[in-house]
């Protein structure tokens, strides 16, 4: 795992933004200072990435030791409570003495611990849709970074998962915490979005995946649900939410209900047509 940084002004702050969303939400950190004009880029990725980083923007790259990717034990918080049905961990002594409803997501991460806005909404969507599903309902997570939205949705009843991310690192990742949280019935593969022919349909779909990638995929993801069927979205500028609202409902899903938080939108539809 290397981290890449880079210095600028705050003033290019969503310039910034724009310009490296390819790497997906929640995997940049904008980082200022009090009576400071600074802003200081950070983002953790696979060696390439960050080599085409530094080659295309500057700044530097520098490689992470392994604890600071997986998880600092001293680095705890308090759990983050989801519905009262999940309580997401940070270290692994308060997890053990939970039950269900626990998911153990080390704190240390660069992303996808549940603490981003979008990703807490996101949960919280879940456990709701998840009381309307029949039992043994499916779930496809899109862009499932460390894999918190598929264990989650494990965890709350599916009886199977289907997981893919695009990044090996992301991968490789996710499925240790499905391994160490004990999902026997999530699998993780390396997928792009916008090619999921050969997943099985799903009850819901969550896709935590920045807006221009979201909608090329929404078609796709229609053909996956059924009549009915959910889609949980995230990693969508609030600036954009109209945008993902109208070609969420041309690819033929009923207009969402949008969440904002901040910068970030998530929000949740359904999908319209035919059975």
């Amino acid at each position: 795992m290397y981290r890449w940084t880079r210095l600028s002004s705050q003033k290019w702050e969503d310039a910034w933004e724009e310009r490296l969303r390819f790497l997906g939400p929640g995997r940049i950190a904008m980082i200022t200072w009090p009576e400071s004009k600074a802003l200081k880029i950070e983002t953790f990725t696979d060696k390439r990435t960050a080599t085409t980083l530094v080659k295309n923007f500057g700044g530097r790259m520098t490689k992470v030791a392994p604890h600071v990717w997986t998880g600092n034990p001293s680095r705890r918080r308090a759990p983050l409570a989801i519905r009262g049905r999940l309580w997401i961990h940070s270290d692994e002594a308060s997890w053990k003495r939970e039950k269900a409803g626990a998911l153990l997501i080390p704190a240390g991460m660069a992303f996808g611990t549940g603490e981003h806005a979008t990703t807490a909404t996101c949960l919280r969507l879940l456990c709701d849709v998840a009381r309307t599903l029949p039992e043994g309902w499916r779930a496809l997570d899109a862009g499932t970074g460390s894999g918190i939205l598929a264990i989650a949705a494990e965890k709350l009843g599916a009886s199977a998962v289907e997981a893919f991310d695009f990044d090996p690192v992301c991968v490789r990742i996710a499925k240790e915490n499905a391994r160490n949280n004990g999902c026997r019935n999530t699998k993780i593969t390396s997928a792009d979005a916008r090619k999921i022919g050969h997943f099985h349909k799903s009850d819901v779909i969550l896709a935590n995946l920045f807006s221009e990638l979201l909608l090329a995929s929404a078609p796709g993801f229609a053909r996956k649900l059924p009549k009915g069927g959910w889609l949980i979205f995230s990693g969508v500028l609030r600036k954009q939410s109209d945008e993902v609202c109208a070609g969420l409902i041309k690819a033929g899903f009923e207009k969402p209900r949008v969440i904002a938080r901040g910068k970030w939108c998530a929000g949740v539809t359904r999908r319209g047509g035919k059975r």
